[in-house]
C-alpha cells in the first residue's frame, strides 16, 4: 500500500533547496536564511510523524519502498554525495532543527564527519561493507611494542586436532557469553529503555507535577541520575529545559532537603562547555522561540558561570542580536550582580560600558549606587551606558544625579539623561527639562526632552507640548519628528484642551503628526 508522502515531499522540498542555495551563497544571505526559515515551517511536518528512517541509494531517498522527489535533482544531488561518503540510512527524529540540517548539509560536502554532535536529532548508519573493513583492519594493527605475529593457515577438516591446538582454541562459550561480542560489534537494542532525552522530557514534566517535597526530592534525584548521560548528548536544548524547570521548582521548594538535591543536580548540570554553547546560542538569529525561552532561563539559572560570557559575548555580538542576552541578565536578577560588579572597574571602556548596562538590568537596590559614579566617568560611552542602566533600574533617586548630564558634550549622552529622568517619574523634575528646551541645539535630544516632559505629565507640561506641537511659521518651521513627539506627550495630559488639540492634530498634513495623534486618541 502506497504511503502518502506529500508532507515528507513539502519538507524534502525545501531541504533541497536549501542545499542548492547553501552551495551558492554564505549562510548570512538573505536567500539562505529565507531558505531556513522555510525548513522550521516544514519541520513540525516530519515530527508528527515521529522518528522517520530514510534509505539513501545512489540516486534518492527511499521510504516504505517509494521513492522520494524521483524528479527533484537537488535531492538526488544530496543523497549520491551521501552514499559517496558512505551512508546508508538517515534517521530523523523529533525535535530536529534547521541548524541539524545545515550539519546534514557538512557531511555530504565532507566538512564534518557523520558521527558529529553538530547533526543533533539526525543520526547517520553507514554501510556495512565499510565497518566490516575498519574491522578486519583494527585487528591487523598491532599493539605498541608487540610483534606482529602472522595468522595461521586453518587446518584441513580431516586433520585432527594437536593438543598445542586444542589447547589454543577457546572452549565452546555459554549462552551468557556471548553478550560481550555483541556489545563489541554494535548497539544493543533494548525495548524496555526509553532514549535519554525522552527519559528527560518526562523527569522535567515530572518536575512540573510534583507536589509534596517528597515527590519534589524523588524527580530532582532522577533528574540527577541523568545528568551524564544528558551532557554526553552534547546537546543544549534538552539540559537548559532541565536547568529551567529546576530554577523554577527553586522558587517554591521550602524542604532544605529538596533545595539541597536541586543545587547538587543544578552543579551536575553546569558543564562549563555546555554553558559556553548556551550563550553563544542565544545570539544565534534562528533560534525557535520555545527553545530561545529555555536558553534564557538556563543561563540566567547558572548565573556565577554564566555571566561572565554573557558578558564577552554582548561586547562580540551586533545590537540587533542583544535582546536575548539581556534577558537572561534579567532572569539571574540579583544573582547577575556580583561576577558584573568587578568588571567596572576594567580599564577597557567598553567593558565597562556593557557590565555598566547589564548592572541595571538586575533590578537590584544596589545597582544604583554602582552606576551613579560611572555617570562622570571620562569615556561617553561608559556615562551612556550608566545612564542606561539607571533608567533601566528606576526610581526617583536617579533623577536629580542625572540632571547635570543634560549638559554634557556627548549627543547620546544627553539623549539617556532625559531618558533616566523620565523614568525616575519624578513631576518635579520637569521644570529642568522645560528649562533645557531652550537651550538644547539638537533636534534628536529636544524631542527626547519632550518624550520625558509628557511621561513626567506635569502641570505646566500641557503648554510646552501645544507650542512645540505647532507646525509654527515659515521662518520657525517645526520639525516633524519633534512636532510628533510633542502631539505623543499631549497623551498623557489628561486635560479636554489636550484631547482637542490630539483631535486637530489628526487631521495634519504631515503624515508622522498625524499617526501620533491618531495613535493618541485611541
Amino acid at each position: 500500500m502506497a504511503v502518502d508522502t506529500a508532507g515528507v515531499d513539502r519538507a524534502l522540498g525545501a531541504i533541497g533547496t536549501t542545499f542548492r542555495l547553501t552551495r551558492l551563497y554564505p549562510p548570512s544571505h538573505p536567500a539562505v536564511m529565507e531558505a531556513l526559515r522555510q525548513i522550521g515551517e516544514a519541520l513540525p511536518v516530519l515530527a508528527a510523524l515521529g522518528t522517520v528512517e530514510w534509505k539513501i541509494g545512489a540516486t534518492g531517498l527511499h521510504w516504505h519502498g517509494q521513492q522520494l522527489l524521483p524528479r527533484n535533482s537537488q535531492v538526488a544531488e544530496l543523497a549520491g554525495l551521501l552514499y559517496a561518503r558512505g551512508v546508508r540510512v538517515i534517521t530523523l527524529n523529533p525535535g530536529m532543527t534547521a541548524d541539524h540540517v545545515l550539519a546534514l548539509f557538512g557531511v555530504a560536502m565532507g566538512t564534518i564527519p557523520p558521527d558529529d554532535a553538530a547533526l543533533g536529532r539526525i543520526a547517520l548508519a553507514l554501510g556495512r561493507r565499510g565497518s566490516h573493513r575498519l574491522e578486519r583492519l583494527r585487528t591487523a594493527t598491532p599493539a605498541a611494542g608487540v610483534p606482529a605475529v602472522p595468522l595461521p593457515a586453518p587446518p584441513a577438516a580431516s586433520a585432527p586436532a594437536t593438543p598445542a591446538v586444542a589447547a589454543a582454541s577457546p572452549p565452546a562459550a555459554a549462552p551468557g557469553a556471548q553478550e560481550p561480542a555483541v556489545r563489541r560489534s554494535g548497539a544493543v537494542f533494548r525495548p524496555d529503555v526509553l532514549p535519554i532525552d525522552v527519559e528527560a522530557k518526562r523527569a522535567v514534566a515530572g518536575l512540573g507535577n510534583a507536589a509534596t517535597p517528597e515527590e519534589q526530592r524523588a524527580a530532582v534525584e532522577k533528574l540527577r541520575a541523568l545528568a551524564p548521560q544528558l551532557l554526553g548528548l552534547h546537546d543544549t536544548g534538552p539540559v537548559a529545559d532541565a536547568i529551567a524547570a529546576l530554577d523554577h521548582l527553586l522558587t517554591t521548594a521550602r524542604e532544605p532537603a529538596v533545595l539541597a538535591a536541586i543545587d547538587q543536580t543544578a552543579l551536575a548540570l553546569s558543564d562549563r562547555a555546555l554553558v559556553e554553547r548556551m550563550v553563544r546560542r542565544l545570539g544565534e538569529p534562528r533560534v525557535p522561540p520555545e527553545q530561545r525561552e529555555a536558553l534564557v532561563a538556563a543561563v540566567g539559572a547558572l548565573a556565577a558561570v554564566s555571566v561572565p560570557l554573557v558578558l564577552d559575548a554582548f561586547l562580540a555580538t551586533a545590537a540587533e542580536l542583544r535582546p536575548p542576552y539581556r534577558a537572561a541578565i534579567r532572569k539571574a536578577a540579583d544573582r547577575a550582580l556580583e561576577p558584573l560588579q568587578g568588571r567596572l572597574a576594567d580599564e577597557r571602556a567598553p567593558v565597562v560600558a556593557a557590565a555598566a548596562e547589564l548592572v541595571g538590568l538586575t533590578g537590584s537596590p544596589q545597582a544604583v549606587a554602582l552606576l551613579l559614579p560611572l555617570v562622570h566617568h571620562q569615556s561617553e560611552f561608559v556615562r551612556e551606558a550608566a545612564l542606561i542602566g539607571l533608567a533601566e533600574a528606576g526610581g526617583r533617586e536617579i533623577s536629580r544625579p542625572a540632571m547635570p548630564a543634560l549638559k554634557d558634550e556627548s549627543v547620546p549622552v544627553r539623549v539617556a539623561a532625559a531618558r533616566a529622568i523620565a523614568a525616575g517619574g519624578d513631576p518635579a523634575a520637569s521644570t529642568v527639562l522645560i528649562r533645557r528646551l531652550e537651550q538644547e541645539p539638537d533636534e534628536g535630544v529636544l524631542a527626547e526632552l519632550l518624550r520625558a516632559i509628557g511621561r513626567l505629565g506635569a502641570l505646566d507640561a500641557h503648554e510646552v507640548l501645544a507650542r512645540y506641537a505647532e507646525p509654527g511659521g515659515m521662518r520657525h518651521r517645526r520639525n516633524a519628528t519633534v512636532r510628533a513627539v510633542a502631539v505623543e506627550g499631549l497623551r498623557h495630559i489628561a486635560r479636554p484642551e489636550a484631547r482637542g488639540l490630539l483631535e486637530l492634530y489628526s487631521k495634519d498634513k504631515e503624515p508622522a503628526v498625524r499617526k501620533a495623534a491618531e495613535a493618541a486618541l485611541r
